[in-house]
């Protein structure tokens, strides 16, 4: 798979939490001490594969470890494969959500899930991404076998009844709000009352709040808030927006998308200053970035910085020799 031009950035440990953003779960911890014991020279691509993901380079392990398993290979090192194979997928994943890109990111969790069927996580993350990219029918199919396979999933739930509000289901959203694991996510049990009273009422903004405050400290970390962020940019309430972007950042700040996205946003807020300091930014993150230089080249014109500008343009043409933004305000006076 071709990484879109400007792809985030990655995760140089695999089980770094000051990198992920979330500390290392008990089957990467395994996989930590199974590189230690685990004899290498017995499959080239195997061991190129492991090499890769402790590295960090997600995209070469999943590319090593697909060639391992396309051969025949003992059961104990292809069971070990296909467990790198799946975390490889799973970070790539993790990476391109938390960037917004989440048609990539249901392309790896696809091919996760394919190998580990029995994973209920995964199908909740497979089921968030096609909610995120507004394909509710996908989105609740995953769910459902999410919660086929972990009945107390509550975050499951949670992005069920979400679903159900958005299509205005109101019955169906308050028989997931009332499932017993909900409570629990919410600080006070007032707050999942005054969430089952909202859905009674059909009170949708109401719903939505209280179904975010629910959900922001789920499995989905900060990908959740670039999802809230890209919803409310595309109602035009871009001080939301903002704010979501702003607790993603400071969890995540080493994606470079997700500062272009946060810089748009300023954009339209006409806060320029800091618009062009996140665009700095993600242009030293990923100088090949062809997006963020375009919206630098924006900031400066703003800023009544045309030379600065047409330079930032070119920038963009370099890498992106297409890019629409740059095409026709490289040529502006």
């Amino acid at each position: 798979m071709e990484r879109p031009k400007g792809g985030p950035g990655r995760p140089k440990s695999s089980i770094n939490p000051l990198l992920t953003g979330r500390f290392p779960t008990i089957i990467e911890l395994s996989m930590a001490l199974v590189t230690r014991w685990f004899g290498f020279g017995r499959n080239a691509d195997f061991d190129a594969g492991i090499r890769a993901f402790e590295a960090g380079s997600f995209e070469e392990a999943v590319e090593a470890l697909r060639r391992c398993l396309e051969q025949r290979c003992e059961p104990a090192l292809r069971k070990t494969a296909e467990e790198y194979w799946v975390q490889a997928h799973s970070r790539l994943a993790f990476a391109f959500a938390i960037s917004g890109r989440f048609d990539v990111a249901a392309s790896h969790l696809s091919e996760a899930v394919a190998v580990r069927p029995d994973y209920a996580d995964l199908r909740f993350r497979l089921a968030w991404a096609h909610f995120s990219m507004n394909e509710p029918a996908k989105a609740q199919s995953s769910l459902e076998e999410a919660l086929a396979l972990n009945p107390n999933y509550a975050d499951a739930a949670l992005l069920r009844a979400m679903i159900h509000v958005q299509s205005e289901n109101w019955e169906a959203a308050l028989a997931s709000a009332a499932f017993p694991e909900v409570a629990s996510r919410f600080r006070e049990r007032s707050e999942h009352e005054a969430l089952l009273r909202a859905i009674r009422a059909q009170d949708a903004e109401g719903v939505r709040k209280l179904l975010e405050n629910a959900i922001e400290g789920s499995s989905q970390g900060e990908s959740f808030h670039v999802t809230v962020a890209e919803g409310y940019a595309k109602e035009g309430r871009f001080d939301q927006a903002a704010a979501h972007y702003e607790i993603a950042l400071r969890a995540v700040g080493h994606y470079p998308d997700l500062h272009c996205k946060y810089a748009q946003v300023l954009l339209e807020l006409d806060r320029l200053g800091q618009a062009l300091d996140h665009l700095d930014t993600a242009v030293r993150l990923n100088p090949r970035y062809a997006e963020a230089h375009a919206q630098r080249g924006i900031a400066l014109r703003r800023l009544g910085r045309g030379d600065d500008a047409r330079e930032a343009f070119r920038e963009a043409l370099k890498f992106d020799p297409h890019h629409v933004i740059a095409e026709l305000e490289v040529l502006r006076p």
